[in-house]
Formats: structure tokens, C-alpha cells, sequence
């Protein structure tokens, strides 16, 4: 795990780099300096925040191993993943969740009855499995990084199986690229925590997940990817296609795919696949683009969450449907509703300035994590690694609470750390070090 720091200048380096050399021109539209400098100030801000966190001292020698109890975390996160399959089968027993097409125009009917100021017609059933489905991910992350052999069939149960159910509920993409990304951050947070217990016995191979366990992780990212895409070809061909989308983000957007490069892969791979190339890179390049406007002409109120936040918003509009619905009204004036404005523009516009307060705080926790794993006393710290990291990586879209129901996704990840138990080893080195889980 690197600093959040270093990571989130990383990250937001490549993004700008991406933007500067992927043929994208903004139409009727430019970036503005004012843009900018409220961007370096709430990046600032985060990283200011991690330097409020005193180092870790350096521990000489191997960290003591340890056995982390989590049968009552383990316990709590299951039942959570039994109520949200059992939940969400409810729900969708009289939808068509295959036809990806009509999946697309309900997410679209969903988003102007937002503007429209309408009640929510979300079933009780939806509810409570909005609400347990994010334990999924930590009872992912929990079980790669901390059981020797993750019983496979318990993994997929309660951890991939309800994010998969989510996914067909919402019909959306984010809860599936969610779980596979904090997956595979679970796998180095796994060599960590092998390390730690093997000593001088650890071997790199240890921490390996086998070849069945290798070749079913990777038969899901394929799944998955191949879902993305066909989600984009779906959506596609309701305009025409290709030529149609193009046109889409031209008009519509104010986004153009244009110039050498742009010529150069149209020649080269054709319409359909830089269309893909296009939209993929488009979704992590546009949290800068409409951050920007959301800095530069965002004059509306405070909106206290209900901008950047799920729960928040889903519970606002059920007291108040009329006020989200003029919040977000707002936002399709400036061309920036429905698009992702990264976490500096989704605080911007719940927060205003207060928000770089938020942008500090979220940096001194973030170091919290980091310095806790690097002094090696306490290895529950390494649950929240992966959700610390992909909230730096995924800024681009959203703030770690806003991103694919965040907030719930973070009340359950403390809940496994403050149910589970470190214990300290009484064995000898040479004895092997057990480690709880479903094994």
C-alpha cells in the first residue's frame, strides 16, 4: 500500500495525462483557471491531511504473528449476504434483468423522474438488500486476505453473489467493477498479512490462490468485462450504433473524439472498437472535465449530500422529492448532471469551500490506515487497505462514501473490524500460525 499521498498524485497525474493526449476536444465549452486551482486546492488539501498523521516508527525484526478472530464479523456479514440475495430475488421476479437495453431506458426513466421531483417507486424489498449488499464486499476482502484457504463456495455465496444480485437489481456496472477491483487490492493486502505470519518461512508462492481459485477469479473479470462492454453496445445501438453515440456525445455531451489519433484508431480498429476506447477512457477522464464546470459556474446551494451521496439522497427524496429534483435541476443547466464529477466536484457542490475540510479529514484517516499497517501491531488494519486505496484510485468518480453506495460499504467495513479480535500467538515460530475464517 502506497502513501495516499504519493497515490493520489499519482493518480491524478495520470488522469490529467490521459485527458492531454486521448484525442477528446470539449465542444462550445473550455476548461477554466479557476478550475484548476480549486482542483490543486482540494487535492492539496488531502494531502495536507496526510501529513497530520506522525509517521510510523520503524519495528526491528519480524512482526510477532498473530490470529485475528472473526467469527463474529464473519457471522454478521454472511447473514447480511443471505438478506440481500434473498432480498433482491424478491425484487426481481417480475423484471427482465437480461435485456440490457431496457435495463438502460428504466436507469434513464429513473434519472428524469429525479428531475421531475418524483416519489420513489423502489420496492421494500430493494430497500433492505440497498442497505446489506455492500457487506459483500467486505466479506471478500476479508476472506482473501485472511484465510489461508478461502473456501471457495463461501466466497462466491456471500461475497461475489449478492454484489452480482445488486447489480441486477440496479442495472448498473459499478457494484461488479467495485468488487472485482477491491478483490484483486485484496490480494496484495494478503501477501502483507502472509508475510507477518510465515516470517522467515514466507514464500510468495504461499500467498498464491491456487490454479482453480486463479482460473475462477480470472473467468469473473472476464464475465465481467465482457458485461461492460456489452452494456456500451447495448446502449449503442438504441442511437444508431457507433456513429449514433459519437453524435450523442457530440450534441448532447459536448464531447468530441477528434484529430490524428482519433483518425489513426478509426482506421485501425474501426468504429465499434474505438467507440470502446473512447467511452472507457471518457469515464475515467470526465470527473477532471466536469469538475471544472461544476468549480468554474456551480452557483447553487449548499446540497448537504444529497449530491454526492447515495443514501443520502435516497432519503431526502423521500422527505422532499420537489427540492432534489430542483438540486438536480441545477445541475442539467450546467450540463453536468448524470455525468461523474469526481470527489472534489461532488464536495464542491454538497459543501462548497467547508469541503476541503472534508478533503483533510479524508486524508488524515486514509494516513490513519496507512501508518497502522506499516507499524504492524494490529493486522485488522489491513481490512480497510483495499477500501483506502480504491477510494484514492477511484476519485475520479466519487468521494470513498459516495462511490457505489459508499457510505453503507464503509458502516460495514467497521463493523468487521470492530467485531473481529486480534489474538496474540502463544505458539512457538517453528509451529504453524492458524488463522480464523471459514477454512
Amino acid at each position: 500500500m502506497s502513501h495516499p499521498a504519493l497515490l493520489m498524485l499519482r493518480v491524478w497525474a495520470v488522469f490529467g495525462l490521459m485527458y492531454a493526449v486521448l484525442p477528446f476536444q470539449l465542444v462550445d465549452r473550455s476548461l477554466t483557471l479557476q478550475g484548476f486551482v480549486v482542483l490543486f486546492l482540494f487535492i492539496g488539501a488531502f494531502c495536507a491531511g496526510t501529513l497530520t498523521i506522525p509517521p510510523a516508527a520503524r519495528r526491528g525484526g519480524t512482526a510477532s504473528p498473530e490470529r485475528i478472530d472473526f467469527s463474529r464479523s464473519e457471522a454478521a456479514l454472511a447473514v447480511a449476504g443471505a438478506v440481500t440475495v434473498v432480498a433482491f430475488l424478491i425484487d426481481l421476479r417480475d423484471k427482465s434483468v437480461l435485456d440490457l437495453a431496457l435495463a438502460y431506458e428504466l436507469r434513464s426513466d429513473q434519472a428524469a423522474a429525479l428531475l421531475d421531483g418524483e416519489a420513489s417507486n423502489s420496492t421494500l424489498a430493494f430497500q433492505i438488500g440497498f442497505l446489506t449488499y455492500p457487506a459483500g464486499y467486505v466479506y471478500a476482502v476479508r476472506a482473501i486476505i485472511f484465510e489461508r484457504k478461502p473456501a471457495l463456495w463461501r466466497l462466491a455465496a456471500f461475497g461475489f453473489l449478492p454484489i452480482l444480485m445488486a447489480t441486477m437489481a440496479m442495472g448498473g456496472r459499478s457494484p461488479l467493477l467495485y468488487v472485482i477491483v477491491l478483490s484483486l487490492l485484496a490480494v496484495s493486502a494478503r501477501r502483507i498479512y502472509r508475510r507477518r505470519q510465515d516470517g522467515a518461512r514466507y514464500k510468495a508462492r504461499s500467498t498464491r490462490l491456487g490454479p482453480i481459485k486463479l482460473i475462477s477469479i480470472m473467468a469473473i473479470i472476464a464475465g465481467a468485462m465482457y458485461y461492460f462492454v456489452a452494456v456500451f453496445a447495448a446502449r449503442a445501438e438504441i442511437v444508431g450504433g457507433a456513429p449514433g453515440m459519437f453524435k450523442v456525445a457530440e450534441e448532447v455531451w459536448g464531447i468530441a473524439f477528434r484529430g490524428p489519433i482519433a483518425d489513426a484508431l478509426f482506421q485501425l480498429i474501426g468504429q465499434e472498437w474505438t467507440y470502446l476506447v473512447f467511452i472507457f477512457n471518457w469515464y475515467v477522464v470526465q470527473g477532471l472535465v466536469m469538475a471544472n464546470f461544476l468549480f468554474s459556474d456551480y452557483n447553487g446551494p449548499s446540497q448537504l449530500g444529497v449530491y454526492g451521496v447515495d443514501l443520502v439522497s435516497a432519503l431526502v427524496r423521500r422527505i422532499d422529492g420537489p427540492l432534489v429534483a430542483r438540486y438536480f435541476d441545477a445541475l442539467q443547466q450546467l450540463g453536468t448532471y448524470g455525468f461523474l464529477p469526481s470527489a472534489w466536484g461532488s464536495l464542491y457542490v454538497d459543501l462548497w469551500y467547508f469541503g476541503l475540510a472534508v478533503s483533510a479529514v479524508w486524508g488524515a484517516l486514509a494516513a490513519l490506515v496507512y501508518q497502522n499497517i506499516r507499524r504492524a501491531r494490529d493486522s485488522r488494519w489491513l481490512v480497510f487497505a483495499p477500501f483506502v486505496t480504491m477510494g484514492v484510485v477511484f476519485s475520479f468518480i466519487n468521494t470513498p462514501i459516495g462511490f457505489s453506495n459508499g457510505l453503507v460499504t464503509h458502516f460495514w467495513m467497521v463493523v468487521a473490524f470492530a467485531a473481529a479480535r486480534p489474538l496474540r500467538a502463544t505458539r512457538s515460530r517453528a509451529e504453524p500460525v492458524l488463522t480464523l475464517g471459514a477454512t
